[in-house]
């Protein structure tokens, strides 16, 4: 899939946001959105500082499997929340920071998916297939056309 496959994806699945107004970035056919500072969308950007020069892909699977358990941690808190009548205001910070390590994770897998030679281009047609697999499965149920 080309740059402009994926920007023509982007456009069908982001129509309302991009009717808002000007799609800075993608409407250049800049896929690097992130790294210019100007994307209709943000992109995961991978952790690539010198930091991480010396990790290897088991290093990278580890940080996925810490974010994946933090969010599981955040889910139970949320739940416990629930169950403990916390209120909406303590709900809502809990799931704000269950969202916040869901997006963690994200980034981490991004990271692993970029440390093995997957650039954003890469990703980009990856997800594209995905979800164009993903829509085709279970006869289209699984998701809303509305």
């Amino acid at each position: 899939m080309n740059k402009k496959e994926i920007h023509a994806y982007l456009d069908e699945a982001l129509e309302r946001e991009y009717s808002r107004g000007e799609r800075d970035g993608y409407q250049k056919g800049v896929s690097d959105g992130y790294r210019r500072g100007k994307a209709a969308v943000i992109v995961p950007h991978p952790c690539d500082g010198p930091l991480y020069d010396d990790w290897i892909w088991p290093q990278y699977l580890d940080k996925m499997r810490e974010e994946f358990e933090e969010v599981v941690e955040a889910v139970k808190s949320v739940r416990d929340c629930t169950k403990k009548h916390l209120g909406v205001a303590v709900h809502r910070e809990r799931c704000e920071h269950l969202m916040r390590e869901c997006t963690d994770l994200i980034v981490a897998t991004t990271t692993f998916m970029y440390r093995t030679g997957y650039n954003e281009s890469d990703r980009q047609r990856l997800m594209f297939e995905v979800n164009e697999s993903n829509a085709k499965r279970d006869d289209g149920q699984r998701f809303n056309r509305g």
